[in-house]
C-alpha cells in the first residue's frame, strides 16, 4: 500500500471509494461522486495538463491529488488546492474497510512535502467541529485551530419564504476586475493578524478562474454593493452540475456597512439562483464576517455545521 499523485484514468476509482465513503456534507451540498469523476477525466486532457505544468514549473502550482494505492485500487484521497501563502487540504477520505493503518497521515504527510517543495510556509484544512476523530488526528500532526466558520443553507421552493423586495436604497452591480482592491483591503481589516498571516485575502480572489469555470462546467454571476464611490460588499453565486445545491462565497462587507445594504446584496444574489432553480443555497460565514449573520437568518438561512479551519505550521 502506498500513498502517490493521481494517474490518468483512475477517475472511476475515485468515483467509487467516494460513493462508498460519503462525508457528512455530501447530503447539503447534493454532491454527485460520478461527477467527480467526469471533471477529473477533464483534468486529463492536454490542454489543461499543460497549464498544470506550467504553473507548476513557475512554482505557482494550482492543485495535486494524493491517492492510496492498495495493489492497483484507489482506496483513499485528498486534494491540496495552493494560495500564495499555504496549502489547503480537503477531500482527505480513507476507505472504511483500511483505516486506522496510517493512511490519513501518510497523504498528510505528502501534502506537508508538497507544500515544502513550493515554498509554502502553511498547511490548512477546514474540519467539522464535531468530527472528534479527525480533529484528533490533526491534532496529533500539529495542526492547531486559525478560525472558526459556519455552513448555512436556505432552502427554495415549495414551503418556503418568498425573498423580500429590494429596499432600492443600495446600488447593486455586477463585480468589476478592478474592485478587488478594495474588497480585499476592506476583508483583510477585519481579519485578526494571525489570520491575515495564513489566509489573507488577495485582489484576484475575487475572480474565477477560467480554467476553473471550464473544468466544474458553472454558471456563475458576481455583484458588488456600491457606497461613497465605491465597493463596500461582495458575493458571487455559483451553479454547477457537480452538485445540486447552488454556491454563495463568504460573504464580504466592509465594516459597518448597514444592514440594508447586505440585506440588498443577498437578495440579489438569491434572486439569481432561484432563477437557477437550485433546490437550495450554500454559504460559508466566517468569523470575521460575523456581521452578515443577521441578515443571512432573517432571510432563511439555517445553521448546518460548525466548521473549524485549523493550520499546520511548517518547520523552515
Amino acid at each position: 500500500m502506498s500513498v502517490r499523485g493521481y494517474r490518468t484514468g483512475e477517475s472511476v476509482g475515485v468515483a467509487d471509494l467516494w460513493r462508498r465513503n460519503p462525508s457528512r456534507e455530501f447530503p447539503l451540498l447534493g454532491l454527485n461522486p460520478d461527477v467527480v469523476g467526469e471533471i477529473l477525466r477533464k483534468t486529463e486532457r492536454p490542454g489543461i495538463q499543460f497549464i498544470l505544468r506550467l504553473a507548476r514549473l513557475f512554482g505557482r502550482p494550482l492543485f495535486a491529488m494524493f491517492v492510496v494505492d492498495l495493489d492497483g485500487r484507489v482506496m483513499g484521497t485528498t486534494l491540496l488546492n495552493f494560495t500564495r501563502e499555504a496549502g489547503y487540504v480537503s477531500g482527505v477520505v480513507v476507505d472504511s474497510t483500511v483505516r486506522r493503518r496510517g493512511l490519513a497521515q501518510a497523504m498528510l504527510r505528502a501534502c506537508d512535502e508538497t507544500c515544502r517543495r513550493y515554498r509554502r510556509r502553511y498547511v490548512v484544512l477546514d474540519v467539522l467541529s464535531n468530527n472528534d476523530a479527525a480533529l484528533r488526528l490533526y491534532d496529533r500532526w500539529g495542526y492547531r485551530p486559525l478560525r472558526d466558520q459556519h455552513w448555512m443553507y436556505r432552502a427554495f421552493g415549495r414551503g418556503t419564504a418568498p425573498l423580500p423586495p429590494l429596499t432600492g436604497t443600495t446600488r447593486v452591480r455586477p463585480f468589476r476586475r478592478r474592485d478587488g482592491s478594495a474588497l480585499a483591503e476592506a476583508d483583510n481589516a477585519l481579519m485578526p493578524p494571525e489570520v491575515r498571516a495564513v489566509v489573507p485575502r488577495h485582489p484576484g480572489d475575487f475572480r474565477m478562474p477560467a480554467i476553473a469555470r471550464g473544468i466544474l462546467e458553472s454558471d456563475t454571476e458576481a455583484w458588488v454593493a456600491e457606497a461613497d464611490g465605491g465597493p463596500v460588499g461582495f458575493l458571487r453565486a455559483t451553479r454547477s452540475h457537480l452538485m445540486d445545491a447552488a454556491n454563495l462565497t463568504s460573504p464580504v462587507f466592509r465594516r459597518g456597512v448597514a444592514a440594508s445594504v447586505m440585506q440588498d446584496l443577498l437578495v440579489t444574489a438569491l434572486r439569481w439562483v432561484e432563477a437557477q432553480n437550485a433546490p437550495r443555497v450554500v454559504t460559508e460565514v466566517l468569523a470575521h464576517q460575523v456581521q452578515a449573520r443577521p441578515v443571512l437568518d432573517s432571510l432563511g438561512f439555517v445553521e448546518q455545521f460548525g466548521v473549524h479551519t485549523l493550520v499546520h505550521r511548517l518547520a523552515a
